[in-house]
């Protein structure tokens, strides 16, 4: 159903039509406006964890279970990260066309744009998470009792290796 071009100016022509999209215009262009005083949701910083915490909480696992392997005891374990825990929110993308050519040619960009999803209403608005990166462990150090052994210190290396997957060469053991 196609608008013809008289059809169009008699709705231009109604007074009130004319009144409503004026006023409705001037209320988008005031909301546009005050838009941009509001922070960016992608900007904001985001509430990671301390990474002391997340190395303490490695190391005194690590310690319980390299005290369960036998010929070990007393195990100390010290655990460094690279980062703390990464978190990706969800991101609505949004991609246009836009002729930048004035003679009429097809010769246009692509406008990309991303924006943070957002849940909720009022003060219960989060941002939509999509995962969440763990911290990548640098090195582990253990000091214990039997590591003067080759076949433990082998054990205590292969377990922390496997548990935390990092190479046996990111682990170093010592007595």
């Amino acid at each position: 159903m196609a608008l013809k071009l008289s059809d169009c100016n008699s709705l231009l022509s109604n007074e009130k039509l004319r009144k409503a999209a004026v006023i409705i215009g001037a209320a988008l262009m005031v909301l546009i406006f005050l838009s941009t005083f509001l922070p960016d949701e992608s900007e904001a910083p985001l509430p990671e964890e301390d990474a002391a915490a997340i190395e303490q909480q490695l190391e005194q696992r690590l310690e319980a279970l390299l005290s369960e392997i036998e010929g070990v005891s007393s195990p100390t374990v010290m655990v460094t990260l690279d980062s703390t825990t990464e978190r990706v929110y969800a991101r609505d993308s949004r991609n246009g066309e836009s002729s930048s050519a004035n003679d009429g040619s097809s010769s246009g960009s692509l406008d990309n744009e991303s924006t943070v999803v957002i849940i909720g209403s009022g003060s219960d608005k989060a941002a939509l998470e999509e995962s969440t990166i763990l911290p990548k462990v640098r090195g582990v150090a253990v000091v214990c009792s039997g590591a003067q052994s080759p076949a433990i210190k082998e054990k205590v290396v292969n377990t922390v290796a496997g548990v935390l997957c990092i190479s046996s060469s990111r682990v170093y053991v010592t007595y």
